[in-house]
């Protein structure tokens, strides 16, 4: 029996062993301003992994890309250890098991650039007009979508047309040749472009948000997550020289609450919804102390883990893509269970901001002439966080 012991002792240290020793992947993503195929950037990133490896006692072997939808489905599988990447691609990650440890020193404004002669002044008289911006999958084109999915607008049938430049350049070239009313740009990559182009406004600025970021896979250890961390801190003077040249720029430690807001933007459900009402948990109460209906619209699985006292559990089958324009002629959603006069209180919640099956449900409502919808956006979330109980089971 000690002989057993020792033996299963002896393996698990073999095995925690091979573990610790096994290659980390760094994925550096750049964005689709940044040359991804120069020497220069490759040896950038090369000398980086060896500096990596240095710090943290194993191999960090480098995988560089500059296709953010396929890194996408591999952050989703946890395919690498760590990521360096741009703003929206770390706040994905945050939601799909990985933790900021860094974050650029340099921030990204990106602005709207417009000409004189299209009379548009800020963003809400761009209606109709032919906005160019970059790959579609560019933080560029990430904050301008975010934004509209925001203040719940399409920019498929906002704008009058939407064209998509892989290559940065195009975009501001398309506005010289005057294929474009407005465009969207990092403002430090258009700064000497637009001081000498007096025709052109800069109609509206979006909120900084971290140029890039660094996440590693919640699977690593505490103890190697924090020398990862470190590591970071204290590049040396000459490689962040190299990598501001790479339009990237130093880092700095980084936390979640760096890339909050750039997480929210792409993901989270848009921030309002006409016809409807938005109520806080409290407001939510007292609605619900009066006699009106709250209906908890997720799977029956989440509501048997944890719902609001008196909510009836009716659930928006959701097979509709989570964007505005959806069709919810492919959802379903019994509203046989709801009560039949169009003006009777209904709200309607699922898990928070992020989640969309409430504002389908509400908007749902709205389009078949229910006229007293709230929209408790914030959701459960919102109701614990403010100190009301909450119950399990069916």
């Amino acid at each position: 029996m000690l002989i057993f012991w020792r033996w299963a002792i002896f393996s698990l240290l073999l095995a925690i062993n091979a573990q610790a020793r096994a290659d980390l992947i760094l994925n550096v993503t750049l964005d689709y301003d940044q040359e991804r195929d120069h020497v220069g950037t490759q040896m950038v990133f090369n000398d980086l992994a060896k500096f990596l490896t240095g710090e943290v006692g194993q191999p960090v072997k480098l995988i560089m890309t500059q296709n953010a939808e396929r890194v996408g489905e591999r952050v989703r599988t946890a395919t690498y250890s760590i990521l360096l990447a741009p703003a929206q691609l770390v706040g994905m990650a945050m939601r799909n098991g990985y933790t900021p440890i860094a974050r650029s020193r340099q921030d990204a404004r990106v602005v709207l650039l417009a000409t004189k002669a299209s009379q548009v002044r800020n963003l809400d008289s761009a209606r109709g007009k032919r906005i160019v911006m970059p790959h579609r999958e560019s933080l560029v084109s990430y904050m301008v979508n975010g934004e509209m999915n925001a203040r719940g607008l399409s920019p498929n049938t906002y704008f009058g047309q939407i064209m998509y430049m892989n290559k940065y350049a195009a975009v501001l070239y398309a506005m010289d040749i005057g294929q474009a009313d407005l465009v969207a740009v990092k403002e430090n990559m258009a700064k000497e472009w637009i001081a000498q182009h007096k025709e052109i406004n800069v109609v509206h600025t979006f909120p900084d948000v971290p140029l890039a970021g660094v996440v590693v896979n919640d699977k690593l250890s505490p103890a190697l997550q924090e020398k990862l961390r470190n590591a970071f801190a204290k590049l040396d003077n000459t490689l962040q020289d190299r990598l501001i040249r790479m339009k990237l720029g130093a880092f700095k430690p980084a936390g979640k609450d760096d890339f909050e807001f750039v997480s929210t933007r792409g993901f989270y459900s848009p921030e309002v919804l006409p016809g409807a009402i938005i109520p806080t948990a409290q407001q939510v109460q007292t609605l619900m102390s009066q006699g009106a209906s709250l209906f908890d619209v997720r799977p029956q699985a989440h509501y048997r883990e944890a719902h609001i006292p008196g909510a009836i559990n009716v659930h928006y089958q959701m097979n509709s893509p989570k964007e505005i324009e959806f069709d919810d002629s492919v959802d379903s959603f019994d509203i046989g269970k709801l009560p039949k006069d169009k003006n009777a209180p209904m709200i309607f919640q699922c898990n928070g901001a992020e989640c969309w099956y409430s504002y389908k449900a509400a908007r749902y409502m709205l389009k078949r002439g229910y006229t007293k919808i709230y929209w408790f956006r914030t959701g459960l979330p919102a109701w614990k966080a403010a100190g009301y109980p909450v119950r399990k089971g069916a």
